[in-house]
């Protein structure tokens, strides 16, 4: 079968989950990805061909939707592998026009109406009521352009509820890391003139509205009126970073961006990983972040988000302390705690570790996607030879 997983949002290796598919898949498949870059140009990496489209300033977002329409009736494929909703909303229409329609898989890793329905209220400061009515309408144009879908793939739970009750083959497919990524990175020389304790927090975007950067800082002046020496390094784009001029001299590294072969070296250095996730919308609730697993692929207790999806891993595995993620009080103390009892600390990123050997790793994770393509498979070839 000849495969294309499209993201209007994505770049190239920004989304890991998105490229780990790909070259999962393309183990089996012919591949090709198509996404959002700075060139419109064409690459080949991994075995795989990578169509890029420049994404250009919101007001002209259309302008690479439009591209990407034209790239989908352009070329054959079986199987077109979507993960967002505008790639959704685009797979859909332009598969309307082709003599023979590929399968659509839709690849749900968020909760597209509350996460979308929170930045456009936040975006445009619109009034809690009409924020409600835009989720809302968001839901039902999800819910549309998802009947015509043929197959589901989702993170959690939650999202499989919701997907199920449309009637087509649902499988979950949680964005754990892989443990060969950890065990096998290189080892760079990062933070070697760091001597305090490394708290780490991992994001592709940090702020303070969905991430808690603010409580983070003030968890780090806490610690320090206590007299813990810490060093917290904050790992991806930092959002509003102006806001906060003198974080480089109160105890903070800003790393920027990091190619994803190069985090093991920097979770190796660490004591403490963050996944401060605040509860700004249905999405949060529900989010067990990647951050949360890449730190126990790494064996580092965490200190997360007491918020139901987080909760059910951490607890369970009891790999870390639950904080309210609206308490900079409480986070300083979590991580005043794992730093005073090493025993537990290192017991606990004992845990995560062997929780992640155990269940939670992308080498295990994988087999159900590859039973997922078997199944639509079977359905691809009959819708040909009826055709």
């Amino acid at each position: 079968m000849r495969v294309c997983l499209i993201g209007a949002s994505h770049y190239p290796d920004d989304d890991r989950m998105f490229y780990r598919e790909a070259t999962s898949l393309s183990t089996r498949y012919t591949v090709e990805v198509v996404v959002a870059g700075q060139l419109k140009q064409e690459i080949f990496k991994d075995g795989i061909r990578v169509t890029t489209y420049r994404k250009r300033s919101k007001a002209r977002h259309i302008a690479l939707l439009l591209e990407m329409c034209l790239h989908l009736r352009s070329v054959r494929y079986d199987v077109v592998h979507c993960f967002d909703f505008e790639s959704m909303i685009v797979a859909v229409l332009v598969s309307r026009f082709l003599p023979q329609r590929p399968l659509i898989v839709y690849d749900a890793h968020e909760h597209f109406p509350s996460l979308m329905g929170s930045i456009v209220a936040e975006y445009f400061r619109l009034p809690k009521a009409l924020s409600s009515t835009l989720e809302r309408v968001l839901d039902v144009l999800e819910r549309f352009f998802a009947n015509s879908c043929d197959a589901f793939v989702v993170v959690n739970d939650s999202l499989r509820e919701r997907f199920s009750a449309l009637g087509m083959p649902v499988v979950t497919v949680r964005n754990f890391a892989s443990l060969s990524w950890y065990d096998e990175a290189p080892v760079y020389n990062f933070l070697d003139d760091v001597l305090d304790p490394i708290i780490i927090y991992m994001g592709a975007n940090l702020d303070a509205k969905s991430r808690g950067l603010d409580k983070t800082i003030q968890a780090k002046m806490i610690l320090d009126k206590r007299g813990f020496k810490t060093c917290f390094v904050l790992v991806g784009n930092v959002k509003g970073a102006s806001l906060y001029p003198r974080l480089a001299d109160t105890g903070f590294r800003l790393t920027g961006w990091v190619g994803y072969p190069t985090l093991p070296s920097l979770l190796r250095r660490a004591k403490v990983g963050l996944a401060l996730l605040q509860p700004i919308c249905f999405n949060s609730l529900i989010g067990q972040p990647n951050k949360l697993f890449a730190y126990m692929v790494a064996g580092l207790p965490v200190v997360a988000s007491n918020l139901p999806g987080m909760r059910e891993i951490v607890s369970k595995e009891n790999c870390g302390m639950l904080v309210n993620p609206d308490d900079a009080e409480e986070t300083a103390e979590a991580i005043a705690t794992l730093l005073r009892e090493e025993k537990m600390r290192l017991l606990m990123g004992k845990k995560g570790r062997l929780a992640a050997e155990r269940e939670y790793n992308w080498e295990m994770e994988v087999g159900k996607l590859f039973d997922l393509y078997d199944r639509i498979r079977h359905t691809r070839m009959s819708r040909v030879s009826s055709q």
